[in-house]
């Protein structure tokens, strides 16, 4: 059901985005993932949603069941619906996950959450060179990355907008700053994207 789930979201998003219905590029109605400080995520996923093509409560009732499917492998609350929303065209669902383990899980997506020792122990490639969210400071690359272990870390293979709990500080050169300080959108899905913040 997990499956049919995603492929579900996959095909609205595919079927609108053909007839000219997009997002309108603002960034409170992007699909994001916050990274909580408490380790839970909230996914909030924003769609074009035509209900001629699609029943609303028939999408409510896969992602139940795929959250339920989910969570009786990996532990109870370790996914979970938090509320559907169509308004005006747009379709907002937000999901809860326990922890970015379980993101990644239930969606089959990268999704790495803790402090840049944490990321090295967990054996991540930290040869990577990051820009400075203030400008007038240059990048930095791995030796600099070490010596800052303590620091947060948010790894992702998905092209979304990623809200950490605090200030973003370093990222990876696919990725657009967004207003908010603690807010930014990556752009490549096709390779990890790293994103350290206080």
């Amino acid at each position: 059901m997990r499956k049919h789930f995603i492929l579900l979201l996959a095909a609205i998003s595919m079927v609108l985005q053909l007839a000219g219905c997009g997002s309108d590029n603002l960034a409170a109605t992007e699909t994001t993932i916050e990274l909580k400080k408490n380790g839970s995520v909230v996914h909030t996923i924003v769609e074009a949603f035509a209900e001629e093509y699609y029943d609303l409560d028939e999408l409510k009732s896969s992602i139940k069941s795929a959250c339920d499917e989910y969570n009786e492998l990996a532990g109870d609350g370790a996914v979970e619906l938090g509320s559907t929303e169509l308004q005006d065209g747009k379709l907002k669902v937000i999901m809860n996950y326990k922890s970015a383990s379980a993101y990644a899980g239930f969606n089959k997506q990268a999704l790495f959450a803790g402090t840049v020792q944490d990321a090295y122990n967990a054996g991540y490639d930290l040869n990577v060179t990051l820009l400075c969210a203030d400008s007038e400071v240059g990048a930095v690359g791995k030796e600099e990355l070490l010596e800052m272990g303590d620091k947060h870390m948010i790894i992702v293979r998905e092209a979304v907008d990623v809200k950490a709990w605090d200030k973003v500080l370093y990222y990876s050169d696919d990725v657009i700053a967004r207003e908010d300080d603690r807010t930014v959108m990556v752009t490549d899905s096709n390779s990890l994207t790293y994103i350290v913040f206080e």
